[in-house]
């Protein structure tokens, strides 16, 4: 590298970040533009004078030594192991949900301490989640893209789950502040394979799915995946849940420097949804455990989820690789449910609120990622760069019902008469988001020991959000609200490799969430500044028996040092709230004898509101964040043929809001299964889940709690060639 480049780099770091106008990326964007020059002159002199060959990595499938242990995550933006990473990360094998009869997102991140699910507010359901203490909603991504939808995700075109813990603006923009959870999809390969599982279980439990690859050529193959699940759910009168899906992709260029895959989802859902019951005295009212207070044929959701993607990659060399990610997302909601409510005015009745809305949620999003790798003055650097644009938007509709007849507590009919019941449009909204994001990161090895990191990224984030009011005359009132915020997220670490099985590190990254993160604004918060989260987190990961073992451990601290809270005399959302989560966590995955694996965790967390405008929720927990959180899996292979395993999963009680007025009691649950090899390609399992049992609640809402499921059996049959 010539001096000139040298003092190009230097004079790139030390450009102030005070602009806050788009050209605000500026320093960052000259680092792009110049990773790639720099990286090609240091790689290509590189090989000259090693005169190494570029080989390309083969395309093969085989099974890993360690199902349960991932070595590093599938994101281009964090090109290396795991290990040499300075966050904790969690991911979720394929084979540890397949042995757990795994069948939806939410089923699947159970093997996570530090998550914990929210249920559906204000009529609006899907996955809504707790991630080490902090909403994380919209920090769900496919294949490292933001998948905004409100829908109840299923895993049949799932690959893997990987949990980022802790801030991840840097790699994915707004929000993050508890972390970041990507879905990685089933992709076409070389080998062939035809695959599918059957299963019935109790509480009408009926499951399918297919996995179809094939290869046309030596570098060309598509894949598809199917899947039809109806559950009625054990424990629960008149809920159900009904899903399809259907996940077709292509691969071109297999084993060559340039592959394009072109993918396809689509997820159509039939739902009778579950609300649950209210809380009384404090806690989840005292009913049987069965009692729906919904409407049998009135209350339903659907939802319709179209997704299409095209990937380019591109490897120049050894040194240098490009990824090109394009995404439209469109996913359609219709739902109209019960949401029972206490009254203390009507002893023995409970209010059954009745939201109804229909939304729409498309995200159009482009996203480039380049990663080289090159030497500098003896130090080797792994540096990413990249850039993504995304157009978000939002239409929905409300509605508002009279004469909602209440429910009897202890007996409800959920076949009530509807007749006097009268609904009306009561506001229409629509959304629309322009982002912009511009980032680059470098790992640089300082020597046989040490590493550091660092990494900047910048973020453009226009909002327009249109609100009509419509009240009980029909009278219309309009709000046309904007809000355009230019952020600054960081990211900067040290790790240590006393040897190469183990990994000390310390780091601090920083995050934010807009007003308008969910693309809707109202007059309360349209002048609101986006909150800042900042993390500390210290730990170390461990590989034991040729990495066939990973234990792993944290220390963190994450502080929202400007959280929004109402003002109490204008009702304007104001930046004078802070909160604070801390806490540690350890986890272990994999083989611990040549039978048996585990993959286990424990998460504490201590949630603080340390400051408010409202004095009497300071010093409160945060809602719905359990203090101690943990999971255990293991199984253990004998006599050739079998498997047996199970495990305990633990949730300590937690608050549903800021006052800490009803708290939701813990639960230990008891999960099983027995597996029989039939035939090389046959292999028959059942489950037990909820063993024992026990009443537990798996989605707090502020209003009310949804119980999880009662004792289930799932008896399936899988097969492979």
């Amino acid at each position: 590298m010539s001096r000139q480049q040298r003092r190009a780099i230097e004079r790139n770091k030390n450009k102030k970040s005070g602009r806050l106008s788009l050209l605000a990326g500026e320093g960052i964007g000259r680092a792009v533009a110049l990773t790639f020059a720099l990286a090609s002159s240091n790689a290509w002199a590189q090989e000259t004078e090693k005169k190494e060959e570029f080989t390309l990595p083969p395309v093969v499938v085989r099974e890993q030594e360690n199902p349960y242990s991932v070595p590093e995550t599938s994101l281009s933006r964090i090109p290396v192991p795991l290990k040499d990473l300075p966050q904790s990360v969690t991911i979720v094998p394929q084979q540890l949900m397949q042995e757990r009869a795994t069948s939806s997102f939410q089923e699947a991140l159970k093997n996570v301490p530090g998550i914990s699910f929210q249920a559906g507010e204000g009529g609006v359901q899907g996955n809504n989640l707790t991630l080490r203490g902090y909403n994380a909603k919209n920090d769900i991504f496919i294949d490292g893209v933001r998948d905004q939808g409100s829908y109840f995700r299923d895993i049949f075109n799932i690959e893997s789950i990987e949990v980022l813990k802790g801030p991840s603006s840097l790699y994915f923009g707004r929000g993050s502040t508890g972390g970041a959870i990507n879905q990685v999809s089933k992709v076409p390969q070389l080998t062939p394979g035809y695959g599918g599982t059957f299963s019935l279980g109790t509480g009408i439990y009926l499951r399918g799915t297919a996995d179809i690859n094939q290869p046309v050529s030596k570098t060309t193959a598509f894949r598809v995946n199917l899947m039809a699940h109806k559950d009625d759910i054990v424990g629960r009168d008149v809920a159900e849940q009904q899903r399809l899906g259907f996940a077709p992709s292509v691969s071109f260029g297999l084993g060559t420097p340039t592959q394009l895959t072109l993918s396809y989802l689509l997820q159509s859902e039939d739902n009778i949804p579950d609300y649950g019951v209210p809380y009384v005295d404090g806690r989840p009212a005292r009913v049987d455990r069965d009692n729906f207070y919904g409407f049998a044929r009135e209350d339903y959701e659907r939802t319709l989820l179209n997704l299409g993607t095209a990937r380019l990659d591109h490897r120049f060399n050894d040194q240098i690789s490009l990824r090109n990610t394009l995404r439209y997302s469109h996913n359609d909601r219709e739902h109209e449910v019960t949401a029972p409510r206490f009254n203390a005015l009507t002893p023995g009745f409970f209010n059954r609120n009745r939201p109804k809305r229909d939304l729409t949620e498309a995200i159009l999003s482009n996203q480039t990622d380049l990663t080289a790798k090159f030497d500098t003055m003896g130090f080797k650097h792994t540096l990413v760069t990249g850039l993504e644009f995304s157009r978000e938007t939002l239409d929905r509709t409300n509605y508002a019902f009279t004469g909602v007849p209440q429910a009897n507590a202890t007996n409800p009919n959920p076949h009530d008469s509807i007749a006097g019941i009268t609904k009306r449009v009561s506001a229409r909204s629509d959304g629309e988001a322009f982002g912009f994001g511009i980032f680059a990161a470098d790992q640089i090895k300082l020597n046989e020991y040490f590493d550091i990191v660092g990494g900047a990224r910048w973020d453009y984030f226009d909002t327009d959000f249109e609100n009509t009011a419509i009240d009980a005359l029909g009278t219309a009132t309009r709000a046309d609200l904007n809000r355009t915020d230019r952020m600054w997220s960081y990211r900067g670490g040290l790790i240590f490799h006393p040897t190469a099985s183990q990994s000390y590190y310390f780091s601090y990254a920083t995050s934010f969430n807009p007003s308008a993160e969910a693309i809707q604004l109202n007059a309360n918060n349209e002048s609101t500044a986006p909150e800042k989260n900042r993390t500390f987190e210290i730990g170390g990961k461990l590989e034991f028996f040729n990495g066939a073992l990973n234990l792993q451990g944290a220390l963190f601290r994450t502080d929202k040092t400007n959280a929004r809270v109402t003002d109490p005399i204008t009702d304007v959302m104001v930046l004078e709230g802070e909160q604070r989560v801390q806490g540690f966590e350890l986890g272990v995955a994999g083989r611990v004898l040549p039978n048996l694996n585990v993959f286990a965790g424990y998460t504490f967390l201590d949630s603080e509101f340390r400051k408010s405008l409202d004095p009497a929720v300071v010093g409160n927990e945060l809602q719905n964040v359990p203090e101690h959180s943990a999971t255990l899996w293991t199984t253990y292979d004998f006599a050739e043929k079998w498997q047996i395993g199970g495990g305990p999963t633990y949730v300590s009680s937690r608050y549903n809001n800021a006052a800490n007025a009803n708290r939701v009691p813990g639960h230990v649950l008891w999960d099983s299964t027995l597996a029989y090899q039939l035939t090389k390609n046959i292999q028959l399992r059942i489950n037990a889940i909820n063993l024992t049992n026990d009443l537990y609640y798996a989605n707090v809402g502020g209003g009310h709690v949804v119980p999880g499921n009662g004792r289930t059996f799932i008896f399936g049959t899988s097969f492979k060639f």
